[in-house]
């Protein structure tokens, strides 16, 4: 069994023991009489070839493993075989559809296309359009148990869109453009290293991701005179400085070789070994100064680049702070703002002095009738009291007229109330007058009764000859 048949199966969640017969037979009649049956089981197969793919597991006919394409044909199949379910005889078809439904493009019209593919001439292309140049190249959709067909080289987009992000989101790391150019050598690298594959990508892969960037995600450059003298510059600074390494390690040795041979006294071999390592030097010593001049002429390149950047959001700010002033106008203009301004704010206020004014008469109207509903207040509390006073006075006649007739205790508590001014809750109306007590006991009935109307009176207000006549 071979790792990408181990890697299929191993796809539990998508290849379940029961599911399994069904992906590796000729489901490719499903399509008309079980259309969800079918494109589950293209979708499945699709998606285990890219996953497949991205692990490294599809090579190429050189043995180097594809990423980013799919070569189809016999040697997939041979890969894909089971010695218990045979080869999936329905894998042509599944090419097929995803070729239709823009997941899987052709590898040499990918590169030569001058479009991008998410422009309409790729995406919006219908599958009988497809199908029908597919059987125009000798491609038919027939079973697979009788299809012949050539290997086919094609490029997985779902594979080569993901990458791109991947890479995208390593590169935010550098800051500069001149950081930010590379040759393709060391743009492999970094790709390399932003993907953690272990080794450098295979030269199809590269060339199609290289495409990819630039016509379809125009995140990337590859034909600027400018970037290609500083790709090769920095290339050049790699370079140097991978040979002032290997100098180092040469004069290391010599000096090695030549100690060796003063312990031996071996004249010629420690002469011969004293002047590699004098020539080592000379050339490390040419090489470091090389490298010295062409890093500050990338540091400069570096410096203009980045004043480059600065002079142009000067530029563009100086275009925005224009266009401002020119909505705001001149001096003159934002002087006359500022006196209009004034003008309709004094008349603010002196609308507002009028409105206060009204509201202080309005108030003091107010005011006035609020006094005069207090003064009827008064009067009708007084009243009111007036008349509880004359029915209190009332209920003390009617007690005194009855006062020999009452029990022993309760003359006695009438006597005491008098004497003490108690109020108590049973006696409240006789405790009020208890001073005039004994004078009207001796009151006729007549009198008291005639009299009556003006003992709830205070006493201030009545006169000398309004007083109860008393017998001798």
């Amino acid at each position: 069994m071979s790792d990408l048949l181990k890697f299929v199966l191993n796809q539990q969640n998508q290849f379940r023991r029961a599911r399994i017969p069904s992906l590796f037979s000729d489901f490719t009649l499903q399509r008309y009489t079980n259309p969800d049956g079918y494109n589950a089981n293209v979708n499945i197969w699709e998606d285990v070839l890219c996953k497949a793919a991205r692990a490294g597991l599809i090579n190429g006919p050189d043995g180097v493993p594809l990423r980013l394409i799919l070569e189809t044909g016999p040697y997939l199949l041979q890969k894909l075989e089971s010695s218990e379910w045979g080869r999936p005889l329905a894998l042509n078809a599944v090419i097929d559809e995803a070729i239709a439904r823009g997941r899987m493009l052709p590898y040499s019209g990918f590169l030569t296309s001058a479009h991008s593919i998410y422009s309409q001439r790729w995406t919006e292309l219908p599958w009988r359009i497809v199908v029908w140049g597919l059987k125009q190249i000798g491609f038919r959709h027939t079973s697979s148990q009788t299809d012949n067909r050539a290997s086919r080289e094609l490029v997985l987009i779902p594979n080569i869109e993901e990458v791109a992000g991947k890479i995208m989101t390593y590169l935010e790391r550098y800051n500069s453009q001149v950081d930010r150019t590379f040759t393709t050598a060391m743009f492999s690298r970094e790709v390399a290293t932003a993907l953690d594959i272990g080794g450098e990508l295979a030269e199809k892969d590269l060339t199609i991701l290289i495409k990819f960037l630039v016509r379809d995600r125009q995140i990337a450059t590859s034909d600027g005179h400018e970037d290609r003298a500083i790709a090769s510059l920095k290339s050049l600074v790699e370079d140097i400085a991978k040979q002032i390494h290997a100098l180092e390690g040469q004069i290391a040795v010599a000096r090695e070789r030549s100690q060796k041979a003063v312990e031996l006294k071996n004249r010629s071999s420690a002469l011969a070994a004293l002047r590699s390592k004098k020539a080592a030097e000379s050339v490390l010593s040419q090489r470091t100064d090389t490298l010295f001049q062409l890093e500050q002429i990338l540091t400069q390149i570096q410096n203009a680049s980045d004043q480059i950047d600065v002079v142009r959001v000067m530029k563009h700010s100086t275009e925005v702070l224009r266009g401002l002033n020119a909505k705001v106008g001149n001096a003159q203009d934002v002087e006359n703002a500022l006196d209009s301004l004034k003008e309709e704010m004094g008349k603010v206020e002196d609308i507002s002095t009028v409105i206060s004014e009204a509201g202080r008469e309005v108030h003091v109207a107010d005011e006035n009738e609020i006094d005069e509903e207090l003064d009827a207040l008064l009067r009708q509390k007084e009243r009111a009291e007036e008349q509880r006073a004359t029915e209190i006075t009332k209920q003390r006649l009617a007690d005194i007229e009855n006062v020999d007739n009452l029990e022993p205790s309760r003359a006695q508590q009438l006597m005491l109330s008098k004497d003490e001014g108690l109020t108590t809750p049973k006696a409240a109306s006789e405790s009020t007058s208890s001073q005039e007590l004994d004078s009207l006991k001796h009151m006729s009935l007549h009198e008291g009764k005639a009299s009556s109307p003006d003992l709830g009176r205070p006493s201030h207000s009545r006169n000398e000859s309004d007083k109860p006549m008393v017998e001798a």
